[in-house]
């Protein structure tokens, strides 16, 4: 008797947990795109939020991954020629900026992270700003549907 009562014991308990405990995850996984006379950029993230349920009290966990990419239109073999470099995005969830001296490299002109928090949603805007020896450009990106 007592080992079916044992047995019977912990697939009971497994069961109860299960139960009083729900999760629901959405994602967020939505490109950005965008680009003005002398630059482009794309903005990816791969987010995703937990909702978990748990004796009527529900809290929330988030996680996301992005990249962005920069890009110049012209002639990449010109970007070795800039010597006061500066640029950045700024979405809802926060931005970045970076600034650079001396010749460009196509490989400085991507950032990318992870982590808790914040993201963008499907209708935001990224807004982009480069400034390069005097000169400045600024455009949008936003979420090809």
């Amino acid at each position: 008797m007592r080992k079916i009562l044992r047995a019977l014991l912990l697939p009971a308990i497994l069961l109860l947990l299960l139960t009083s405990c729900n999760t629901e995850t959405t994602h967020f996984n939505y490109t950005f795109k965008g680009e003005g006379d002398t630059w482009s950029g794309v903005y990816k993230q791969e987010a995703s939020q937990k909702l978990i349920t748990k004796k009527d009290k529900v809290t929330s966990e988030s996680s996301k991954q992005y990249t962005f990419d920069l890009k110049y239109k012209g002639e990449q073999s010109d970007l070795g020629e800039i010597k006061q470099f500066k640029y950045g995005y700024k979405g809802t969830s926060g931005g970045s900026t970076r600034t650079e001296e001396g010749p460009v490299r196509w490989d400085m002109l991507h950032m990318g992270g992870y982590g808790n928090g914040a993201f963008e949603y499907e209708d935001s805007v990224i807004k982009v700003t480069v400034e390069w020896d005097g000169k400045s450009e600024e455009f949008e990106l936003k979420n090809e549907k």
